[in-house]
């Protein structure tokens, strides 16, 4: 027994004597201040451009000290993953968003496209020689975003009667413009407006209308879509 006591001595010492652990400095204000040393997507985008086969990381600034952490995989081989990584004031991450994306990259912008006056995450999934596809993921009075649907075109705003307009070129003297609501959480069609340049005097005449409505809802008005005065939207 007194052998046993003995020999239990040494353990006890050193126990007794080892320094406590220093606690781990806390992730979120590691993460807060790396958050916040990212350029903006605009300064990224101001130094590198767009059409890029990876992103350079950014964050897209979302207000109270909020931040959406944008990154991306490499898409040399022409399959790419963009990604989002929503974090409150004190860096700690509320939400990661994803989305695939094909071709290049550009980057993601903020816009307030319900007139909640709340910024919504429009995320480029794929870009041609002129149009961009976009996913659109609205802003919620959580802060969170949820997905909404899809948009396309170089022209994307909020109008003064509530809908979305989309406006992409299908040809030089040609583009179509969808109209869209957002109700229940996602994006409604109301209609899609087809435009084509006006002819010069001695120009053959074109079978198609300058303007036409090709696909509207259900009891919509196509009338106000399609007015002599309409111009093409400016690139």
């Amino acid at each position: 027994m007194k052998f046993q006591l003995l020999a239990a001595l040494p353990l006890a010492a050193l126990i007794a004597c080892t320094p406590k652990a220093e606690a781990p400095a806390e992730v979120p204000a590691a993460a807060e201040e790396a958050a916040a040393s990212l350029p903006t997507c605009a300064e990224a985008e101001a130094a590198s451009g767009g059409q890029l086969a990876m992103l350079t990381p950014c964050r897209l600034d979302l207000g109270e000290g909020r931040s959406a952490v944008i990154s991306s995989a490499d898409m040399s081989e022409g399959d790419g993953l963009l990604r989002a990584e929503i974090t409150g004031a004190d860096g700690a991450s509320l939400q990661v968003i994803e989305e695939d994306a094909t071709g290049v990259y550009n980057y993601p912008y903020l816009e307030d496209l319900t007139g909640d006056g709340l910024a919504d995450l429009m995320l480029p999934q794929f870009t041609g020689m002129v149009n961009t596809s976009y996913a659109l993921w609205v802003q919620g009075e959580d802060g969170l975003f949820s997905r909404a649907g899809e948009l396309g075109g170089f022209d994307i705003t909020l109008g003064s009667d509530g809908l979305i307009a989309a406006s992409g070129r299908s040809s030089a003297a040609e583009w179509e413009t969808g109209y869209y609501s957002f109700e229940n959480g996602a994006l409604k069609e109301i209609a899609v407006v087809v435009t084509r340049a006006d002819f010069e005097d001695g120009e053959p005449a074109s079978d198609p209308p300058a303007c036409e409505v090709i696909r509207s809802a259900d009891g919509v008005d196509i009338a106000p879509y399609c007015q002599p005065e309409a111009e093409a939207p400016a690139e």
